[in-house]
C-alpha cells in the first residue's frame, strides 16, 4: 500500500463497463486511509478521458494544449472535476444501495448536466443514419459531459439494477461496477486483483484458522 494522498501516474485497466463507473473508479481505493488519487493533474484526467474513450482524440488535443497554455484554469478545472467526480460517485453508491442522494450533490450533477446536454447532438455518419455527438468547443470541463450524461442513464434506466460495489478483499475498495454476468454473481471489479486477493485471504485464513482469512462480504 501507498501513503495516503499519494499521486500515481497511469491508471489500471477500465472495470466499470460504463463511461461514468470507470470515471469514477479514479480513487484507488475508494475507502480506507490509503488512497490513491489518480486525478493529480489535469493531464492525469485527459489521460483517463482517452483511455475510456469519453472524447475523440481530436478534442483530446485541443484539451492537452489549452491546458499546457493556461495552467492556472487548467488548475481550477481540475477542482471542479473532482468535485463532480465524488458526487457523481457518492450518488451512484446511495442510489445502488436504495438511498437517498445528497441535495449538494444531485444540485451539482445537475448543474454539469445542463451544461451537457445544451452541447449534446446528432452528428451525420458518412455512411448514412446519425449518431451521438457533441458540439465540443475546447472548454476544460468539457471531458465530463459524456461522463454525466451516461451517469444520467445509469441512473435512471435498468442498469442501475446491475451496479454493484466491489468489497476489495478487506472492504476498503469500493469500485463501481455493472455486473453483466450471466447469473448475476459477478461480485469483484477485476478478479485478477482483488478477486485473488480476496482468494489469497481466504486459503491463508483456512490454513492458519485465523479468523481475519475469511473475505467480506
Amino acid at each position: 500500500m501507498t501513503e495516503a494522498g499519494q499521486l500515481v501516474t497511469g491508471f489500471p485497466r477500465p472495470v466499470g463497463g460504463r463511461l461514468s463507473l470507470d470515471f469514477v473508479n479514479s480513487v484507488d481505493p475508494r475507502h480506507g486511509p490509503a488512497r490513491r488519487e489518480l486525478f493529480g493533474t489535469y493531464d492525469a484526467v485527459l489521460d483517463l478521458a482517452g483511455s475510456i474513450h469519453a472524447l475523440p482524440l481530436s478534442a483530446l488535443h485541443v484539451l492537452r494544449a489549452r491546458a499546457a497554455d493556461e495552467p492556472d484554469l487548467a488548475r481550477q478545472a481540475l477542482g471542479r472535476i473532482v468535485l463532480l467526480r465524488d458526487a457523481l460517485y457518492r450518488m451512484l453508491a446511495a442510489a445502488t444501495a436504495g438511498l437517498p442522494v445528497a441535495e449538494a450533490d444531485l444540485a451539482r450533477v445537475n448543474r454539469s448536466l445542463q451544461t451537457a446536454t445544451a452541447a449534446h447532438l446528432l452528428v451525420a455518419r458518412p455512411n448514412g443514419g446519425v449518431i451521438d455527438g457533441w458540439a465540443w468547443r475546447g472548454d476544460l470541463d468539457e471531458l465530463t459531459w459524456p461522463v454525466v450524461v451516461d451517469a444520467w442513464d445509469v441512473l435512471t434506466g435498468p442498469s442501475l439494477a446491475r451496479v454493484k460495489e466491489c468489497p476489495g478483499d478487506d472492504g476498503t475498495c469500493g469500485w463501481l461496477f455493472e455486473d453483466r454476468s450471466r447469473n448475476g454473481i459477478r461480485r469483484w471489479c477485476d478478479m485478477r486483483t482483488c478477486g485473488n486477493r480476496a482468494k489469497a485471504r481466504t486459503h491463508h485464513g483456512r490454513g492458519t484458522g485465523h479468523p481475519g482469512g475469511s473475505p467480506q462480504s
